[in-house]
């Protein structure tokens, strides 16, 4: 072949590998300037609630999900109830009251969706229990503890998450064991031990999975957050005691993932703040403040995002959920 030939042929390769080497780094560079990770603040946005019994008024809310259409479920705990709510506050419906019977609920502490947002799960501290639910809140089954390594009573699950699978979760505060069971009460295993090495805890408190099932605890006492895979392997953890950036006080009992901006999100009773971090624990933001005020809270207790990308916080002592909204820059340094 003419060597002109195999220069020419050579230019014109050259050209095109720098052509998407350019690409490329503008890619990255897009990427760094409008996605994941590049906001500036989440802002207030709304809030609904209030103490009362009313249709949509709340008593010392305790926890809070969303299932995948925006809908907001929320455990109405000095009312012994679960309202569910529209993505902007407004009431649908209600179910359950003081009581052990089925549907009936006493010191209601944790509400959970499945991922196919058909079920709910709710968890309760004085009846020791799970018990399962439609959407529309009609009852299914429950199940207790016994046979699960402790006795039932001696059990202290505190909030309930559901993987991919369909497997229900609970973390056992007092126990500092994850309880693991199938979508209809039939106990599977426990998970973990007391202690700080990868895998154990000291009273953890929040759970939530991503979509490659790796589970997200508050580990509380340890003042950190584990994430560990679907074979309970340690894929990352951070955090350390302290009210700094990054750093959890010992009551820290909510978090949730937003897996389009790749944020893990954790609310502290204690500083009375919320955390954003990235999925692997780089401190990126925090907001909140003790108060009765827009965007304080007193004692709140859970957190939730919903398909938005915004912020619910279950603030808890002024007996209302917060929103929260995701203000974005476009700049660069």
């Amino acid at each position: 072949m003419n060597s002109s030939i195999i220069l020419n042929i050579s230019m014109k390769t050259i050209s095109i590998i720098f052509s998407l080497v350019f690409l490329l780094n503008l890619t990255l560079l897009l990427d760094d300037a409008y996605g994941k990770n590049n906001f500036t603040d989440y802002k207030f946005f709304k809030l609904f609630g209030g103490k009362g019994s009313e249709n949509g008024q709340l008593v010392a809310p305790h926890s809070i999900d969303i299932d995948k259409k925006g809908n907001v479920y929320v455990t109405d705990t000095g009312n012994n109830r679960i309202q569910k709510y529209d993505s902007e506050g407004n009431f649908i419906l209600k179910w359950g009251e003081e009581g052990s019977n089925d549907g009936e609920f006493i010191k209601l502490h944790d509400v959970a969706i499945d991922p196919s947002g058909k079920y709910v799960y709710t968890l309760e501290l004085k009846n020791h229990r799970v018990q399962k639910f439609t959407s529309e809140g009609n009852f299914i089954t429950k199940w207790g503890y016994e046979g699960t390594g402790g006795k039932g009573a001696e059990r202290t699950p505190h909030q309930i998450s559901i993987d991919n699978s369909g497997y229900v979760y609970l973390t056992d505060k007092n126990s500092h064991q994850i309880i693991k069971f199938d979508g209809n009460g039939k106990f599977v295993e426990v998970l973990g031990t007391r202690g700080s090495d990868a895998g154990q805890f000291y009273r953890p408190h929040g759970i939530v999975f991503d979509s490659k099932d790796n589970m997200y605890i508050t580990d509380m006492r340890n003042s950190r957050v584990q994430v560990l895979d679907k074979d309970f392997q340690l894929v990352s953890q951070w955090g350390s005691y302290g009210n700094g950036s990054g750093q959890f006080s010992l009551t820290f009992p909510g978090i949730d993932i937003d897996e389009n901006a790749g944020l893990v999100v954790v609310v502290d009773k204690l500083s009375t703040n919320v955390q954003v971090f990235d999925q692997k624990g780089k401190f990126i933001s925090t907001f909140g403040s003790k108060g009765t005020g827009e965007g304080q809270f007193k004692r709140p207790e859970d957190i939730a995002i919903d398909p938005q990308g915004r912020i619910f916080v279950c603030d808890t002592g002024n007996s209302r959920i917060q929103i929260f909204s995701t203000t974005y820059n476009t700049s660069r340094e």
